[in-house]
C-alpha cells in the first residue's frame, strides 16, 4: 500500500493588464486573502501603481513601481480590505481610480457636514461588481437617497447613523457596472445648512 500524495493547494492568481491608454484591465476585481495580484505592464512606459488610503480599513498594499513590458505585484493581505488605485507615470496620474477588494472590504466613504455643506470622502469611488460599501459619520446623521440610476446595494442604501459601529457594510448587487450617483441630507437637527452628494462607480472588466 503506497501513502497518498499530498497535493498543496495553491491560492488564486490574478492578473491586471495594463494597456498603451494605461487602462487596467479588469479595472474591479475581488480576491481572497492569500491570493496573488499581479500587474502586467505593457503601457510603454514605466507605471506606478498608488493605492489610495481607504480609512479606517487597513491597507491592501503599498504603491508599486513597474517598468514597461514587466510583471509586478502583491500578495493579498491575510485580512479583509479594500482600496483604490491610480496609475502614474512620473508625478503625472495617467487613468484611475481602479478597485480591489479583498474577502469583504469594505470600501468606505467618511461623511463630513461643513459650512460649504455635506462632504463625501472619496468621491468618486470605485468598488467592484458584487464589492461592499459602508458610508460612515463621526457628527451627524444623514439620509442617503435619489440614487440614480437606482440603488445598487442590498440592502438598500438609506441612511448613515453617527458613529462606526451604527453601520454596516452594504453589497452591490446590480452586476451591471454603471456609475450611481445619490443625495445626502442631515437626519438630525444642527450643522451647517446645505445638502451634498457623490458617485459610487461599479467596474468589472
Amino acid at each position: 500500500m503506497t501513502a497518498a500524495r499530498h497535493i498543496p493547494i495553491t491560492d488564486t492568481v490574478y492578473t491586471i493588464d495594463i494597456d498603451s491608454t494605461f487602462t487596467a484591465s479588469p479595472k474591479g476585481l475581488i480576491v481572497q486573502q492569500g491570493d496573488a495580484v499581479n500587474f502586467q505592464n505593457n503601457s510603454g512606459s514605466t507605471v506606478t501603481i498608488e493605492f489610495l488610503p481607504n480609512p479606517p480599513g487597513q491597507s491592501v498594499s503599498g504603491n508599486i513601481t513597474i517598468p514597461n513590458g514587466s510583471g509586478a505585484g502583491f500578495t493579498a493581505p491575510n485580512y479583509n480590505a479594500a482600496a483604490n488605485y491610480d496609475i502614474y507615470v512620473g508625478t503625472t496620474k495617467e487613468s484611475g481610480p481602479y478597485a480591489i477588494q479583498v474577502g469583504t472590504g469594505p470600501f468606505y466613504i467618511q461623511l463630513y457636514d461643513t459650512s460649504a455643506g455635506i462632504i463625501t470622502n472619496p468621491s468618486p469611488i470605485v468598488i467592484p461588481v458584487g464589492g461592499y460599501l459602508e458610508m460612515i459619520s463621526s457628527d451627524l446623521n444623514y439620509n442617503v437617497s435619489n440614487w440614480t440610476p437606482a440603488d445598487p446595494f442590498s440592502p438598500p442604501l438609506t441612511s448613515v447613523q453617527v458613529g462606526a459601529p451604527n453601520n454596516s457594510p452594504h453589497q452591490e448587487n446590480t452586476g451591471d457596472g454603471l456609475d450611481y450617483t445619490y443625495k445626502l441630507t442631515k437626519a438630525t437637527p444642527g450643522g451647517t445648512t446645505g445638502n451634498g452628494g457623490g458617485t459610487v462607480k461599479v467596474k468589472s472588466a
